[in-house]
């Protein structure tokens, strides 16, 4: 269900976006691209990533643990190994009476058993120099045969917990030290090439060996050298069970799988919190939007989310303006077609009048007042039909056009330069400082404002007087273009007006119909496209302000 919603939203909403993204639709861009980690993004990764990262982490904590405890077993043993390798030596000499002889007795290995203790875990053996196994404190008494233990039955918890151990020591060695240990084997006849940290003994060196049963568990061996100076008498190998190493192991074990187990539920309830968080909107949004499909009533609204400050809020948001705006513009597109008409009825009516007039009368002289008025009727009627034309795809063709970076000072004073040539009416005067003033414009659109504004001042200016282009920077750091001349000025309560589409305040003596009234509208359209604004207002005569938002170098 929920996957079928948001596939539904995001169906729907992918183009809607997708042009916000491209333009403005309210004279700025509702959406801003930035390569950054967002709230709502921070939040999903940091309660999906808390329980893998504290896994991996109690893992190589366990294993560093693990490590330490086996090094300081080593340490322990290696202490024990050579404390019975000196006392074996001790005894050694004193039945050879001082004399140097390269082999242990075995009236000294009677020592052996009362040093290592019994009830311990402690197993010693004694190798001589020719690599023959000597004695074992694992062997009883007088037979020398291996003592035997009845195996206890392994129970559930036992069993699982060997698993569990297993499976985090696979885990460990992925992360940490390999775990790949050699297995420990004993045969019936022992001998020093059996195990090689004996040898290395019987060579005069101490070394260790970390082996592991059959079972998994874990074997330490410590072989050192039963020397008198630097007479090798043998080698002395103690080992012992990592058993106490991994109950200690399976204890901590425990601790991390309730951990584990706490942490997951949370984060599993944090989830579903967070699923409900992002789903329930969007789906009451899926739901609002697919409403006001349906509804025939252009005034209804979507109704706002409770206050959010995530990605979710915003899209709300979003979604509201871009619904308030396309209802304004379905209202300027339904206004727009009413003034289409309107103007087109009057030359119409005015053509029809004429023709019907002309076919009455016999006066040539009325007859060529009839026609000169059809002619201007109807190059009324193409000027305005242009005009309305280059209208209607102004939106479509700014938001397929590429903006581009340019200096408003160099265009604005390349235009009056090149205008200066045509117009021999009126003096142009420019005015900039020496500062950059970057703007991200089609440099053609700003042309067609210039025209526009230029054209307009020629009209009501008087001729001979001046019009001023003045390009500087506004006190909140956008860019700002004027466009003054020494005309009568805006009627006062039409300085809002003169934007509207068709509005035409001609001055007197103009030939009617020579404007179609678009050409401030169509100027204001373009600067709140690129997401600024025209305004007018009244100095020594008309002034219009043409304000962009300003980029950085």
């Amino acid at each position: 269900m929920t996957n079928n919603v948001i596939s539904r939203i995001t169906g729907r909403l992918r183009p809607v976006l997708r042009s916000l993204v491209q333009r403005s639709i309210i004279g700025r861009p509702l959406v801003r691209l930035r390569f950054r980690i967002s709230r709502l993004s921070t939040r999903i990764m940091a309660i999906m990533l808390f329980p893998l990262v504290l896994f991996f982490v109690g893992l190589f904590s366990i294993d560093q643990y693990r490590t330490t405890l086996i090094r300081s077993e080593f340490t322990a043993l290696e202490r024990q190994g050579f404390t019975l390798a000196r006392s074996l030596a001790l005894a050694q000499s004193e039945i050879d009476g001082g004399l140097a002889r390269r082999r242990l007795s075995p009236e000294t290995m009677n020592h052996l058993l009362p040093l290592v203790g019994y009830g311990t875990d402690l197993r010693a053996r004694v190798f001589r120099p020719d690599g023959w196994l000597l004695a074992d404190t694992a062997r009883s008494g007088a037979g020398g045969e291996v003592e035997l233990r009845r195996r206890q039955p392994v129970g559930l918890w036992e069993r699982s917990s060997r698993y569990f151990q297993a499976l985090m020591r696979g885990a460990a060695g992925m992360i940490g030290s390999d775990r790949t240990l050699p297995v420990y084997r004993e045969g019936r006849q022992q001998t020093a090439n059996d195990y090689d940290e004996v040898l290395l003994a019987l060579a005069g060196e101490p070394a260790r060996q970390l082996r592991q049963d059959r079972q998994g568990r874990l074997v330490l061996s410590v072989a050192v050298p039963i020397q008198d100076l630097r007479l090798v008498r043998g080698a002395l190998l103690v080992s012992i069970s990592g058993g106490k190493i991994e109950e200690e192991i399976a204890e901590v074990n425990v601790v991390f799988i309730q951990l584990f187990g706490i942490v997951t539920l949370i984060t599993i309830a944090l989830s579903v919190y967070l699923a409900r968080s992002i789903t329930t909107p969007i789906t009451y949004l899926a739901a609002e939007a697919d409403h006001l499909r349906r509804s025939r009533d252009l005034s209804a609204r979507m109704q706002r989310l409770p206050r959010r400050r995530d990605e979710i809020g915003r899209l709300s948001e979003s979604l509201i303006d871009m619904t308030d705006e396309l209802q304004r513009r379905m209202a300027a597109t339904a206004g727009f077609a009413a003034d289409v008409s309107h103007e087109l009825k009057n030359p119409l009516s005015s053509l029809r009048s004429a023709a019907e007039t002309i076919s009455r009368i016999s006066d040539p002289k009325q007859q060529q007042q009839l026609m000169t008025i059809i002619l201007r009727d109807v190059v009324r009627l193409d000027r305005l039909i242009s005009d309305i034309s280059r209208a209607s795809r102004l939106d479509n063709e700014m938001a397929t056009e590429s903006a581009r970076r340019i200096d408003l000072r160099d265009l604005v004073e390349s235009f009056v330069t090149a205008r200066k040539a045509t117009t021999e009416t009126h003096k142009l005067r420019f005015v900039a400082g020496d500062n950059e003033v970057l703007v991200m414009v089609q440099d053609g659109r700003i042309v067609q404002i210039l025209d526009n504004l230029l054209g307009n001042a020629v009209s009501f200016a008087p001729a001979g007087t001046s019009i001023d282009f003045a390009v500087s920077l506004a006190d909140d750091g956008s860019a700002c273009l004027e466009v003054c001349d020494q005309g009568p000025g805006i009627p006062e309560g039409r300085l809002n007006e003169v934007f509207n589409r068709f509005y035409s305040e001609r001055p007197e003596g103009e030939i009617f119909g020579e404007h179609s009234g678009l050409g401030l509208s169509i100027a204001q359209q373009i600067a709140q496209g690129y997401g600024g604004d025209l305004v007018a207002s009244n100095c020594d005569g008309a002034c219009f302000t043409l304000t962009l938002p300003r980029t950085e170098i």
